[in-house]
Formats: C-alpha cells, structure tokens, sequence
C-alpha cells in the first residue's frame, strides 16, 4: 500500500520544518512527535529520523519520528506517542510499522517500542484526533506490553476538557458549570484578585518563568529538565507557534507559568509551576481557566490537562472535569536477547550516567 506514497527517513531542516507544521495542523498531530522534542535528547547523546510518507500531491500525510540511543553497537530505538496519520490514511498503519522495526534493525538496536496514539475506548468528541481502532492481527500486537526503556517517558493518553459547540458564548457558560464547585469557586476567588495575564516570549521572559517552575518542582520533589537544556527548545517552538508560555502576574510580580505545546488543534499542558503563598491567589485555576477560554477562541475542540502528576495534581485536574483517557498503551520488540539480558543487569545504573 504504501509503494503508491513517497517516503523517506529525514532530519534536514527543511523536512523537519514541513513536519511540525504537519503536526500543528492536524488534529491527529502529537506533541511528542514534534522534531524540537526530538532534538531535545541530544543533550543526553541521542539521535533522532522522522518518518514522512508524502501523497501524490507532495502533502505530508502520515509519519513517525523516532529516537536512537546509545553507543554503537548498544542502542535502543524509541517512537513516542506516533505514528501520526492523517484520517482517510489509516491503512498505511501496518506498512509504517514495518518501516519502524526495519529502521531499529537497521541501527543494529538491541530493543525498540512505541506508543500509539489510538485509544482503547472509542470517545466520540477524541475520534478526529487518533488513529482508528488497531485490529487485533496488527503486527502492533506482536509486541510485548510495556516499556522496558523508562529513560523517555510516552505520554498515555489524554486528560481532555471536552469543549462544546466550540467558539461561542453558550459553551463556555457550559463549560464553566461542568467544573465541580470547589473548583468554580476557586476560579472566581481568582478573579477578585486582580490577576494579570502575560505571554512570554523573549529569553529573559521565559528564564524568570521556567525559574518558578524549576523552584515548585525542587520544592515538590519531582525533576524537570534544566534550563540550559530547555531554552532554546522553547524559544524555537515559541517562534514557531507551537508552543505558549503563559504568565500568572499579581501587582506586577510573577506568580506562576505554564508551558504549554499547541500541536493537533488542541493545547496541551506539559510542565507547570505556582508559587505557594498566603493568601491563595489561586493563580493555577486562573492560568488554566485563561487557556481554556484560549482554546475556545481557537475553535478547538478539547483541552489536554496531560496525563502526569501526583494524586493532588490528579484532583486539581479532575476538577475541571479532565479524566484520564488511555491509549493502547506501550508494545516493545527485543530484537537482541544477549544484548537485551546485559541490559537489564545494568539498567539500574543508566539513570545515575543518563546525560
């Protein structure tokens, strides 16, 4: 099937600039598969190849961009949350699969896995933005479940504030009284506050933001990447409108930030950070109330809460009516055994070394 479509395996610029405008546009696009995200894992000595299958028309419908780790001879090829296929291309699933454990074989890996982004449950409002059900004689399912390479992380799902009707008045009055009292409430105690809203965009800008993010995390005790190894990642996904840095600012001192990735005609929330001060300017609600009526006026059809964080962060979420909604979930090919064996012996040591 795929011999009627042009394909290649690519990381020129040009390409990947083509690609990521793919993914902005279509609904089905990932932020995962976004070639900045790609590029990211270089600090830690990795590689990266998309995928493009092009049409008659020289329009890039499906895809998959994938990571190589390692050192000659011991590497891992890793696809997070993809392939990416435009709908009316469904069929091209298998024959990308194909190419996917040909390319791991190719760089002599030792292991490889994906994760699709196909739900396991069909949900009406999410069916334009994943691939169809996977049949059940899909070579996907040749695959072991799970994820034996846990150094990148694939994103499972979603957890979608469903948007009704799109952009008009009536479905943000909608939205607003799906939210559970608590959390009405405590976007309304935001508005009495006097919160301001700002972008950044500049280097500066976003250096004070992910700051506060980096803090709330250390203070948390969770990890975030550092600065040196995010900032140009964000300023070029920034300056490609893929990406927004939203502020939370009280009588002109910075609150809070989110970073959020605007791939697939939806926003996705990634990392995040408040302030924790008395009293509660409750500035977390009034950033994610403010990109929720900025998904309305795009005319998106959900908003994406994303699926990590703790059981408090899970509540905060699911106050705003954002369950969690899972793909298929991780398969993986141990193309090596020997290889694969020296692997799992050592593995605990490879988070100690990673960069």
């Amino acid at each position: 099937m795929i011999d009627s479509y042009e394909y290649k395996w690519t990381c020129s610029a040009a390409d990947l600039k083509e690609w990521d405008l793919f993914l902005k546009g279509d609904p089905r696009g990932h932020c995962q598969q976004v070639s900045h995200w790609l590029a990211s894992f270089k600090h830690y000595g990795a590689d990266f190849e998309v995928l493009m299958v092009r049409n008659k028309e020289n329009r890039i419908v499906a895809g998959v961009g994938v990571l190589i780790i390692g050192i000659p001879f011991f590497k891992v090829v890793i696809a997070p949350s993809g392939p990416v296929i435009s709908a009316g291309h469904d069929q091209l699933f298998e024959d990308i699969l194909h190419l996917f454990l040909e390319k791991a074989r190719q760089k002599k890996a030792f292991y490889c896995h994906l994760n699709v982004p196909a739900l396991k449950e069909d949900v009406e409002q999410l069916r334009k933005h994943t691939l169809s059900t996977i049949h059940t004689d899909s070579l996907f399912f040749s695959g072991r479940p799970g994820n034996q390479f846990k150094f990148v992380a694939s994103i499972n799902g979603f957890r979608p504030v469903i948007i009704p009707d799109h952009a008009n008045e009536s479905s943000y009055k909608q939205l607003f009284n799906s939210f559970n009292t608590n959390t009405r409430r405590n976007i309304r105690k935001a508005a009495h506050n006097e919160l301001e809203l700002k972008f950044a965009t500049t280097e500066a800008e976003l250096k004070q933001a992910y700051s506060i993010i980096a803090e709330v995390a250390e203070l948390q005790q969770y990890r975030v990447r550092s600065w040196d190894r995010m900032k140009d990642m964000l300023l070029n996904m920034i300056e490609d409108g893929l990406c927004l840095v939203p502020c939370c600012y009280a009588n002109g001192r910075l609150k809070g930030a989110l970073v959020l990735w605007d791939i697939g005609q939806r926003l996705t929330y990634v990392y995040g950070g408040i302030l924790r001060e008395m009293p509660d300017l409750k500035g977390g609600h009034f950033l994610h109330h403010e990109m929720l009526k900025y998904s309305i006026r795009k005319g998106y059809s959900f908003y994406d809460f994303g699926v990590a964080g703790n059981e408090g962060v899970s509540r905060f979420k699911e106050g705003f009516q954002a369950d969690h909604i899972e793909f298929n979930g991780t398969r993986y090919w141990v193309l090596n055994k020997v290889k694969y064996l020296l692997y799992e012996v050592f593995s605990w040591s490879l988070e100690r070394i990673k960069s």
